[in-house]
């Protein structure tokens, strides 16, 4: 049975459409236009967007938790939270850990991912840590940060049944680099991240198949003018997409806008790096040992050292709009159609033929209604109960 998105402002990717119509059948877009130009039958089933925003779902590459649900130890609970935060795709993010704990995470996300789990699309493993450098492992334990290892990699792929999409390295340290291009091979999304890594050493590792870096500017050697670094060569690139977080703490918005100007739109990636207190209100917490102080936006040890943030897909939009100044459009390619671009998924716009993953939202950055592959998985509070959001007539 078809359905009939209508009276909303329908973000496409080449035009806004002031009174638009998105029409969902079988899991996918059917069409997308102007009322004036889409046959809507009399009897048929109707969303009212009520002049509010219809957006294409907001994928996120790196998400720990949130609401004290963790990538780690409860990824269908992530998988149910996400769309009450525009966010209808994901990779749980799994940083340094023991050997064994790292395998057992790896395995019990490939089991939700084989079981489905109702609200946002798990779509893969985001592996951000172990194989990091021992000099930028941002809040990782050090402990824990190792040398890359083909054997143990495999062993984890195994385990998570070919469901590692992404994974962030230092290439600088040995061996990583000379397994780049054996690891693209298998259809890894290789990306440098917690890196000390040279300018130099960059763009070897760029030339041999690193294709994507992971929350640039931060756990990362700083840009210098004598020494660009990671951030220079990432820059100066096009290859590459550039993670950002969009909390307005971990990275300026001036900074910000210097990326997208020296990337483009289409360079860039928005992401959260959300940790399971993301959603709770600010104050002070204890996981894991320690205390975390939480603002609402980002996370910091009491001495001040960030260790993720506590803003979602959602926020980080508002932070690209009304603090960077990006246009909606613009916004909306770094948050959907990028990340949906770099996985290789028919999502992330709003184009006949795609899956129908989408999102109506209000001028708040809140959505009312969050749909994926044409259902809905997501109602406000304030909408579940109306007859004007989902109507059949």
């Amino acid at each position: 049975m078809k359905t009939f998105i209508v009276q909303g402002q329908v973000y496409t990717p080449g035009e806004v459409i002031a009174d638009g119509v998105v029409v969902v059948e079988d899991g996918r877009i059917a069409a997308v236009g102007p009322r004036a130009a889409v046959d809507v039958p009399p009897h048929a089933r109707l969303i009212d967007a009520a002049g509010q925003r219809v957006i294409p779902g907001l994928i996120d590459l790196h998400i720990h938790g949130l609401l004290e649900a963790s990538a780690r130890s409860d990824v269908a609970g992530l998988a149910e939270a996400l769309p009450r935060c525009a966010v209808t795709g994901f990779l749980p993010t799994l940083g340094s850990s023991s050997p064994g704990d790292t395998l057992q995470a790896v395995r019990d996300i490939a089991t939700a991912i084989q079981s489905r789990p109702p609200g946002a699309r798990i779509l893969g493993i985001h592996l951000e840590g172990p194989y990091v450098s021992p000099r930028r492992p941002g809040a990782m334990e050090p402990f824990f940060v190792r040398p890359f290892s083909l054997e143990e990699f495999q062993t984890l792929q195994a385990a998570a049944q070919g469901h590692i999409r992404l994974l962030t390295l230092a290439p600088e340290v040995p061996p990583a680099r000379q397994y780049i291009p054996q690891l693209v091979a298998q259809g890894v999304i290789v990306a440098i991240g917690h890196s000390d890594a040279t300018y130099e050493e960059a763009r070897e590792a760029i030339r041999l198949g690193v294709s994507h870096a992971t929350h640039i500017f931060n756990a990362t050697r700083p840009f210098h003018h004598r020494e660009p670094g990671i951030v220079g060569a990432i820059l100066l690139h096009p290859g590459v997409t550039a993670q950002v977080i969009g909390d307005g703490e971990h990275v300026h918005p001036a900074a910000i806008a210097l990326l997208v100007r020296a990337k483009g739109a289409p360079g860039v990636a928005l992401v959260s790096d959300a940790m399971p207190l993301a959603g709770l209100p600010p104050g002070e917490y204890v996981s894991r040992g320690k205390r975390l102080l939480s603002n609402g936006r980002a996370i910091r040890l009491p001495e001040g050292q960030l260790v993720g943030s506590a803003t979602l897909l959602n926020g980080g939009l508002r932070t690209l709009v009304e603090q960077v100044g990006l246009s909606w459009t613009e916004a909306l390619t770094i948050a959907a159609v990028v990340p949906a671009g770099v996985l290789g998924l028919p999502t992330g716009r709003l184009e006949s033929g795609l899956d129908a993953d989408l999102v109506i939202m209000n001028d708040d950055y809140q959505p009312r209604l969050t749909m994926v592959q044409g259902q809905v998985v997501y109602r406000s509070h304030q909408e579940s109960s109306t007859a004007e959001l989902v109507e059949s007539n």
